[in-house]
């Protein structure tokens, strides 16, 4: 069964901290011992930074990570969705062929599913559009907050068959008042768009956190 949204945000939010732990080791150890309780098993040969992969019964989901603020090549990522060039950027390639790589290694007869944040929902809706073989393997993708811009928005557009199999698929959360998302308020290229309220104190950085949807149940 693919996660429910909540799980999703969880998993990604375990991602983020995963990201930060000193050695692969205990990042592992951390990763085994949070997914557990969402009954999920890690998949630590095919987790990094980057991409985290757990499974759950005949469930596979794949998370990518949001921007780490203190990594260049992020940066360079975010610059290129900004301007809607994701495609000739590294980050992104590698990002999808690692899920591709993931994807034949386990076989066609799974239930595979996206997640991921910010710059990681990106990278989801970037793989969804861009790789039949991806999109056609996959049931669900929930992203919360994905970086989302016209440009971007006009890079991942695709046909009125795709859209129509895509919007079955994907599903976008976003907080309103979230500015990293801010143009999927207008418009997006596929997917169902669900928009959140946030506490009326909340900042910019709260309205982006993954808090405002580790409690949401679609």
């Amino acid at each position: 069964m693919s996660p429910k949204v909540n799980e999703a945000a969880k998993i990604a939010k375990i991602h983020y901290i995963y990201q930060q732990r000193p050695n692969k080791e205990r990042a592992d150890n951390f990763a085994k011992r949070k997914l557990g309780r969402l009954g999920y098993e890690l998949d630590s040969a095919n987790t990094n930074k980057d991409v985290l992969t757990a499974t759950r019964a005949n469930n596979v989901h794949i998370n990518y990570t949001g921007t780490n603020v203190n990594n260049p090549r992020d940066i360079l990522s975010d610059v290129a969705l900004g301007v809607g060039v994701q495609r000739s950027n590294q980050d992104f390639k590698n990002r999808r062929k690692q899920t591709r790589d993931i994807m034949r290694s386990y076989g066609d007869d799974k239930d595979y599913s996206l997640g991921g944040h910010s710059l990681g929902g990106s990278h989801a809706l970037n793989n969804m559009s861009q790789s039949k073989s991806i999109r056609d393997r996959v049931k669900s993708v929930h992203i919360f907050n994905p970086g989302y811009t016209l440009p971007f928005h006009n890079s991942i557009k695709v046909n009125k068959e795709t859209k129509k199999e895509l919007d079955k698929k994907i599903n976008i959360h976003r907080v309103k008042g979230d500015i990293v998302s801010a143009h999927a308020n207008k418009e997006t290229a596929f997917g169902n768009v669900f928009e959140y309220k946030a506490d009326k104190d909340a900042d910019l950085l709260d309205k982006h956190s993954l808090d405002n949807f580790t409690n949401t149940e679609l």
